[in-house]
C-alpha cells in the first residue's frame, strides 16, 4: 500500500505541474505569435504543447522529488539540470514544428524569447516549492509546539 500511495502521489504532482506548464505554454505561445504578426494557434501545436508539457513535468517529478529540500539551495545540480533540460526541449519543439511564422522582423526570435519566457516562468515554479516547503515547515513547527504545550493530548 505504502508503494501504491507513493505512485500515486507522484502521479498527481505531475499531472498537476503537467497543466500549469500547459496552459502557461499556450498563453506564452500566444503571446509570442501575436509579435510575429499572425493571430492564430493551430490545433497540431496545441497537440505538441501537450507532449512537451507532459515531458517536461515527468522529468521534473523524476529529478526534483520529494526528497530535494529547497530551503538550504534553490538551484543545485538536479534544479539546473531541469531548467537547462526544459528551456532547451522548448526551444527546439518550437523550432522544429515550427511554431511561429518566419517573418521578417520577429519570426526568428519567437522560439527563443518562448524559451526566455519559459525559463524565468520555470524559475519562478522553483521559487515557489521554495515557499511551499518553508510553509509546511512553519505549519509543522507550530503543530509540534502545541502538541508539545498540550502534552500530547
Amino acid at each position: 500500500m505504502k508503494k501504491f500511495k507513493h505512485l500515486f502521489l507522484w502521479a498527481m504532482n505531475a499531472k498537476l505541474f503537467m497543466g500549469l506548464y500547459f496552459t502557461a505554454l499556450v498563453i506564452l505561445t500566444g503571446f509570442v505569435t501575436l509579435f510575429t504578426g499572425t493571430y492564430q494557434l493551430e490545433i497540431i501545436h496545441l497537440f505538441q504543447i501537450l507532449l512537451l508539457s507532459v515531458i517536461i513535468s515527468l522529468v521534473q517529478v523524476g529529478l526534483l522529488d520529494d526528497h530535494v529540500d529547497f530551503n538550504k539551495n534553490l538551484i543545485n545540480l538536479r534544479s539546473i539540470a531541469w531548467l537547462a533540460f526544459s528551456t532547451l526541449m522548448t526551444y527546439l519543439t518550437s523550432k522544429a514544428f515550427a511554431w511561429f511564422p518566419q517573418t521578417a522582423h520577429w519570426g526568428q526570435w519567437g522560439p527563443l524569447l518562448l524559451s526566455l519566457f519559459m525559463l524565468i516562468g520555470l524559475t519562478f515554479m522553483l521559487l515557489g516549492l521554495r515557499w511551499e516547503q518553508e510553509a509546511d515547515t512553519l505549519r509543522l513547527n507550530r503543530n509540534l509546539d502545541h502538541f508539545k504545550t498540550k502534552g500530547g493530548s
